[in-house]
């Protein structure tokens, strides 16, 4: 609890100095807006991230599947996450494949997507992310494989557990929270440093 509240404290003190800026330096309104709209964004994740916990430990997450085509989904998050990346030394790439379809929830599906990436693009200050989605078998296989710093091994262990986090911003309920979204659904998530290289690669299956 005391980690959220920290979290939650920062964008909200951001939201409102950066506010008390629209009056002192009137010059600066437009990137002091900029900065208030970053930080709501940033607020409204983590509300949301907390309330998802809630409803997981509470058993009340509640899934609205329909069959939707995972080739898509991909492809609209990584175009999003695109949008994240602040310098050009980093590139996304994703060779949306044939249409896979899925019976999942969409809306969640897209979370642990949009969840993945953004890590990704947060430990990769430079090299390539390679977005990949197949069919093996009976299910459907997605990864994201980045060539950032990779998982400290202290946390490995305990990665998908609540408030695991080695960064300086975020609660470390992201994976958690995608967990329990993917094994909902049958499926399993995965997070290795990779062998060959630098970086991690995070992987989940959903059935078919």
């Amino acid at each position: 609890i005391n980690i959220a509240a920290h979290e939650l404290r920062t964008p909200t003190q951001a939201i409102i100095g950066f506010s008390e800026l629209f009056e002192l330096r009137p010059e600066e309104r437009e990137e002091s807006m900029k900065a208030v709209a970053r930080n709501a964004t940033r607020l409204e994740r983590l509300t949301n991230d907390i309330l998802d916990v809630t409803k997981i430990e509470g058993k009340s997450l509640t899934l609205n599947k329909e069959k939707f085509n995972i080739s898509e989904v991909v492809s609209a998050a990584v175009d999003d996450a695109k949008r994240q990346i602040a310098n050009g030394d980093v590139r996304l790439i994703y060779q949306e494949p044939k249409e896979i379809l899925v019976e999942g929830d969409k809306e969640r599906i897209t979370q642990v997507i949009s969840n993945l990436l953004r890590n990704a693009i947060k430990f990769t200050k430079k090299g390539s992310i390679f977005v990949l989605s197949e069919e093996k078998g009976n299910e459907v296989v997605v990864s994201v494989v980045d060539s950032g710093s990779g998982i400290d091994p202290e946390i490995q262990p305990r990665l998908f557990t609540k408030f695991t986090s080695k960064s300086q911003t975020g609660t470390g309920l992201g994976l958690f929270i995608s967990r329990s979204i993917i094994e909902a659904h049958g499926g399993k998530i995965t997070g290795t440093n990779n062998k060959e290289g630098a970086g991690a690669t995070f992987t989940f299956t959903l059935p078919l």
